[in-house]
């Protein structure tokens, strides 16, 4: 893949670039970068597509935003970088966080999105259960309390050991600006939206993904219109690295149907 920049609203955006034909824009997960799909757009782009991929703002080698971002600056972030690319219309694939920013840039773009491909996407956030919730307001009183300890580096660590119990490990990966991003994506529920996603729709899921459940996947089927479903037996959440030669045949051959 070749690595080119392109100036977006002032910002430096990083992305990569395979294959000639018709064009094709992945969208990577959070906490990853246009690095994680250079074998799965190499594939792609030998049946005779233009693959890009973005290292989206706060991400890889693209700065992050200087405001705090949802889904919807992110959506439009899309529109303004395939406008600068010359991309009237687009096939959009997006995985987990990917996925949904590709979702709410479905509705909100729709006359940009030739097809969509939905990769274990992130667009389900259900209220905490019972157990849950007591877990992360015990984890928010003892964060309280980590004021008190008075070594940075043992503070440093429970905090860590805190966020794992919650189950937010990408909160701890993360820095600046972009924790707050994260605590406003992972808020944002988009199922009222599913309804309104009007292009041809392939949803990818792996039976074993333990981040985001495969009863979202049957959930997303059920309400999009002209939706296919692929449960793939054995799957975790980054098939991109697990399976890259079986998701890129499931996505050509769902881009080669009428």
């Amino acid at each position: 893949m070749r690595e080119k920049k392109e100036s977006v609203n002032g910002t430096q955006i990083n992305y990569k670039v395979a294959g000639e034909g018709r064009p094709l824009l992945i969208l990577h997960g959070w906490g990853s970068s246009s690095d994680s799909w250079v074998k799965v757009a190499e594939l792609i782009a030998e049946k005779g597509y233009a693959v890009i991929a973005p290292d989206l703002p706060g991400f890889g080698k693209t700065s992050a935003p200087s405001a705090v971002w949802g889904v919807e600056e992110y959506a439009d972030f899309v529109n303004d970088f395939a406008q600068k690319l010359g991309l009237r219309k687009f096939i959009l694939t997006g995985h987990s966080f990917g996925g949904q920013m590709a979702i709410q840039f479905a509705v909100q773009h729709p006359e940009k999105a030739e097809k969509l491909v939905l990769l274990a996407a992130a667009a389900v956030r259900r209220t905490p259960g019972v157990a849950k919730k007591l877990v992360m307001a015990v984890a928010k009183s003892v964060s309280f309390l980590l004021y008190l300890v008075p070594f940075e580096d043992l503070r440093h660590n429970i905090k860590n050991a805190l966020y794992m119990a919650i189950r937010r490990p990408d909160y701890m990966k993360t820095q600046g600006i972009m924790r707050d991003v994260f605590k406003k994506v992972i808020t944002q529920d988009l199922t009222a939206k599913f309804s309104k996603i009007s292009v041809p729709t392939l949803i990818i899921w792996g039976d074993k993904d333990e981040m985001t459940p495969v009863q979202d996947a049957y959930l997303m089927d059920e309400l999009i219109p002209n939706s296919k479903l692929e449960v793939i037996e054995g799957g975790k959440h980054a098939l991109n690295f697990q399976m890259p030669e079986k998701l890129s045949v499931s996505i050509t051959q769902f881009l080669g149907s009428s």
